[in-house]
């Protein structure tokens, strides 16, 4: 309570003192005046009368009485309080005007003694400006006299200069003669062409075989470095260009364009001439041996350099650049030899020459920067390897897929491999080569982590990025192959060439496919997850360097594609072979059938030879428990008795054809419907089965665009019905081409004009000949067949 109401005592007196000292703002009491009327009683523009109406018009007896009260205890507070703060502050008051009494006694004494001093030095000013008068005139004459004699002494030298300067060569003290000709030469330069001309013309000759003389010093190898320097010190004192002699210094001392081509060609020699094996110890051996002389005379002339020329700093980084660019221009180009593929362990091998070639150049001239240049120069080689160990892999690929068609040259003489074969060669290149090709980079990553480490993640984005470009271009090629299928397909035989892209191709490029998105995509993510963990520095997008599940998507499709087209392909050449067997004759003239027509062996050796090829690439597919339902065995036999019954009814009765042509309409409603084109499916039943109802299709479309007459139809359906066995036999689902055969014989009965079909005896009889015909073919000799 007592330190509470000592604050208050303290804060009341400050505010006292405050309002006796005017120490109050105009704002604060404005401020203040804006308050309660009870709050602004202490302030100077209080307005006592206008307080008195307020109070005794607002407030009650009773308050008015209280207030009376505490205003008497605040008046005596406030007498207190002065009495108080005019005795704490009494003595302090003393202390000061007794201060200031010494102060005027003090300085009452210091003006006598400064007026003193004033007399004083007035006096010694007097005297000193007499002594300078009676003297400056032998002052004067001393200086003229001293003048005269400095001038005689230059003079008498300069005379002297030519003698001074023919001893100090004769004495080889070129220091001395350089000294006397500098201290001469401002005298020479301003009379020189009048007074002094002689000596100036002899001084200018012995300073002109002087230079010579220092210059032949400085380019001498034999000479003391500190005499070599001492020679340039003087010629920069002689005012003679000194960039000239870097200029000449540098280029006397070897051709850097020269060495570097020699270097070059000795690294190129050890490319081309050792073994993989052998290539690291020898290449250090080579780089050790032959690059010695190259860096170091380099290192040599840099030091010897910057003795010399102490000032010719920015020419030695100029030079040191020019040598550097060409250094560095010729690791790159040995880093790349002319023909193969550089190996990891000889990369390694120059990027440890070259790490120890930098760092002791860049001990030297370190304002050039070299190991920067030189991590430049390596992930510059890195990125160009890796680029071309990618590139050399896709050409290998194709290199194996354009000797993969046996089919190409049935007359060579060599031993014919069967297309599983070539099909393996291709898996094996693609799988092995992928592996060759990880080892490699994956060893470069090891023996050369060192140099790799500021970029290891972008490494591994390399080779992750090098396997998706090179799907991706395997996908391209691909794809150019399913193009130019397309455009050969049309092609003879004997019209196709090397660049020819044959259905055989297509197929194995299909498998191809297959092979790549289902095992060895897979696999190679596999290794690279393994051996290039990380990544990610690819860019900011996110998007990873190798995207597995794109590029499985990616030949998925292709070899869909490739599949399909290989179909399509097979089934134009067939639908060619029955388009011309239907287009070429003249069925209305057309003569009574004695014979199957040749077309139709055609068509059958082709399907057997699709069939021969798809045995040995494609899988036989799922296993059925039947090839040919009694049901449908008995739809179509009743569909071609029913054709042969309408035949012979047509013949009986013409005023029944329509009828029958109605019923054959109905009956073709309630039969089993054929599906052309089936969900794809890598088997041999699918391609063969799709192949030959698309051929059976374009024969029914063919047919369905002639006119026949009544031997025409019965050539049709002889060739129908010679049809049906052979292809039933290579087709798994036999009823489709029955059904398909029939609808063959019907579109013919529909275009006939005369439709009278062979009696079924006829037709086995006529095929049976046939059949004979061929089984002796095929035992007797080759018989040739008339066209």
């Amino acid at each position: 309570m007592a330190s509470k109401e000592q604050d208050e005592k303290s804060k009341r007196l400050r505010e006292l003192l405050s309002s006796f000292y005017g120490s109050g703002s105009p704002e604060s009491e404005a401020r203040l005046g804006r308050r309660d009327t009870l709050q602004g009683i202490n302030l100077p523009n209080f307005d006592s009368d206008h307080y008195i109406a307020s109070l005794l018009r607002k407030t009650p007896v009773d308050r008015l009485l209280q207030r009376h009260v505490e205003m008497a205890a605040e008046i005596k507070n406030l007498d207190s309080d002065m009495q108080m703060l005019v005795y704490e502050n009494y003595n302090k008051f003393i202390s000061a005007t007794d201060t200031i009494r010494r102060m005027k006694e003090n300085v009452s004494g210091m003006e006598s003694n400064m007026d003193q001093l004033l007399n004083t030095v007035t006096v010694v000013r007097g005297k000193s400006d007499g002594i300078n008068a009676s003297l400056c005139e032998r002052r004067e004459r001393i200086e003229e006299l001293n003048g005269t004699r400095s001038l005689l002494r230059k003079v008498q030298f300069i005379f002297d200069l030519p003698q001074r300067l023919r001893k100090c060569m004769s004495a080889e003290n070129y220091a001395a003669a350089v000294k006397y000709y500098q201290g001469a030469l401002p005298i020479l330069t301003a009379y020189g062409q009048s007074s002094f001309r002689t000596c100036k013309e002899e001084s200018d000759a012995i300073i002109s075989t002087l230079v010579r003389r220092l210059q032949v010093q400085v380019m001498d190898p034999s000479a003391s470095l500190p005499a070599r320097a001492q020679a340039v010190s003087l010629l920069q004192q002689l005012n003679h260009p000194v960039d000239t002699m870097m200029d000449t210094f540098l280029s006397r001392h070897g051709d850097v364009e020269a060495k570097s081509n020699f270097y070059l060609s000795k690294r190129v020699a050890s490319n081309q001439g050792l073994k993989a094996l052998e290539i690291s110890v020898s290449r250090k051996d080579l780089l050790e041996e032959d690059e010695k002389d190259f860096i170091e005379e380099f290192l040599e002339k840099a030091v010897t350099f910057r003795e010399l020329f102490p000032k010719g700093e920015e020419r030695l980084l100029q030079a040191s650049t020019e040598f550097f660019d060409d250094y560095f221009e010729t690791v790159q180009r040995s880093l790349q030899p002319e023909s193969g593929n550089t190996s990891a362990a000889e990369l390694t091998a120059s990027f440890h020459q070259l790490s120890v070639d930098v760092a002791r150049m860049n001990e030297l001239v370190p304002e050039a920067n070299l190991p920067g240049r030189a991590s430049e120069a390596v992930e510059n080689a890195v990125r160009k390897h890796v680029s071309s160990e990618f590139q050399s892999l896709y050409s290998r690929i194709k290199a194996s897929l354009t000797v993969a068609d046996p089919l190409r040259d049935p007359d060579s003489k060599l031993p014919q491999k069967t297309l599983k074969s070539f099909l393996e060669i291709a898996q094996k290149t693609i799988i092995d080569g992928s592996l060759e090709v990880l080892q490699d980079l994956k060893e470069l990553l090891d023996n050369s982590r060192l140099y790799l480490l500021r970029w290891a993640d972008e490494y591994t984005d390399l080779v992750q990025g090098g396997f998706q470009e090179l799907f991706t271009n395997l996908v391209d090629h691909f794809l150019f192959l399913c193009v130019r299928s397309v455009e050969t397909s049309s092609l003879s035989d004997k019209a196709q060439s090397p660049q020819t892209v044959t259905p055989t191709l297509i197929l194995l490029v299909s498998l191809l496919s297959v092979y790549l998105y289902q095992t060895a995509v897979p696999r190679i993510t596999e290794l690279v997850g393994t051996w290039f963990p990380g990544g990610g520095a690819m860019g900011s997008d996110g998007r990873p360097a190798f995207v597995p599940s794109e590029i499985c998507r990616f030949f998925s499709t292709t070899g869909e594609r490739l599949l399909q087209q290989y179909v399509d392909i097979q089934a134009r050449k067939l639908s060619v072979i029955v388009r011309k067997a239907v287009d070429t004759p003249n069925w209305l003239k057309y003569k009574e059938p004695r014979d199957v027509r040749m077309f139709v062996d055609l068509l059958l050796q082709e399907v057997e030879r699709l069939q021969a090829e798809t045995q040995q690439l494609l899988p036989p597919g799922p296993h059925r428990t039947h090839r040919r339902s009694d049901s449908s065995g008995s739809i179509g036999s009743s569909r071609s008795a029913s054709l042969r019954e309408d035949g012979h009814r047509l013949v009986s009765s013409r005023s029944n054809a329509r009828s029958q042509l109605l019923e054959r309409d109905v009956a073709r409603l309630f039969t089993e419907k054929v599906e052309i084109f089936t969900k794809l499916e890598y088997n041999q039943p699918w391609v063969i089965s799709t192949v030959v109802k698309m051929t059976l299709k374009t024969f029914e479309e063919c047919v369905r665009l002639q006119t026949f007459n009544r031997s025409g139809y019965q050539q049709i359906q002889l060739d129908c019905h010679y049809l049906r066995e052979p292809l039933q036999n290579l087709v798994e689902n036999g009823t489709v081409v029955e059904i398909m055969l029939d609808e063959v014989c019907s579109a013919a009965s529909e275009r006939c004009q005369d439709p009278v079909p062979l009696e079924t005896a006829i037709l086995d009889r006529l095929v049976q000949m046939k059949k004979a015909k061929m089984e002796s073919v095929r035992e007797g000799p080759p018989i040739p067949i008339a066209p």
